[in-house]
């Protein structure tokens, strides 16, 4: 008997999804889009952050701002605190707006307050005024009078008689990118050596409370009022 020396070959059906087809699954699909979309994203990313470094006008960055103390409005102890605190107010124009470009997010702009060698202390610093910078045009910026937004205090009270110094300081905040401190104005003056109040704060306080009994009258919170 003479066997062929022809054979055919089993036949084999492998269902969709099964050992064979698991590189055609929707999971292994999915899987594969984020993490196509993960790479292209990080790479744009790090491209956009790598182009501000570019030799181009636009990041040649010259910012200018000018402070100036109007007043020491008062000097008190705070018995709650065990602490000196005071308010002022002082003159801010800043034009910040070199620094926005395609990458930049915001602005963080703030007044810094600092006092060396105390007693207690080496190296004191309060901040007493921030906002956010979040356009070119708001980048722009010049008023009178402004107060600080959060007092000045000693938690030793040693403020009296000091030689401060008033810093105007603010942070870039890129989309993606490294945040750098820059420092932009800076103004000397000495604090009052006794205690004394003009009645300002006072002036202010009935203000803000004012604002917050409107607010609440119309459901808004007291910021939406300003």
């Amino acid at each position: 008997q003479e066997s062929s020396v022809f054979a055919t070959p089993p036949c084999r059906f492998v269902r969709r999804g099964g050992a064979d087809g698991g590189m055609d699954t929707y999971a292994a699909r999915a899987n594969t889009i984020f993490c196509t979309f993960c790479t292209v994203l990080g790479t744009t990313a790090v491209l956009s952050h790598l182009s501000t470094f570019l030799p181009m006008d636009q990041f040649d960055v010259r910012t200018s701002g000018n402070v100036q103390l109007n007043m020491v409005h008062d000097l008190i102890p705070n018995s709650h605190l065990n602490s000196d605190q005071s308010f002022l107010s002082f003159h801010l124009s800043h034009n910040l707006s070199k620094e926005f470009h395609w990458n930049m997010n915001q602005l963080f702009l703030y007044l810094v307050v600092t006092y060396n060698d105390t007693a207690s202390n080496m190296r004191n610093e309060v901040t007493v005024y921030d906002k956010i910078i979040r356009s070119p045009e708001a980048a722009r910026f010049k008023q009178r009078n402004l107060m600080n937004e959060y007092p000045l205090r000693d938690q030793f009270r040693e403020l009296r008689d000091q030689k401060v110094r008033l810093h105007v300081r603010y942070r870039t905040m890129p989309i993606v990118g490294l945040m750098h401190e820059k420092e932009v104005a800076a103004v000397d003056f000495q604090m009052p050596d006794q205690y004394f109040r003009d009645g300002t704060q006072e002036t202010r306080e009935q203000a803000m409370k004012k604002e917050k009994k409107k607010a609440k009258e119309k459901g808004l919170e007291d910021w939406q009022m300003r």
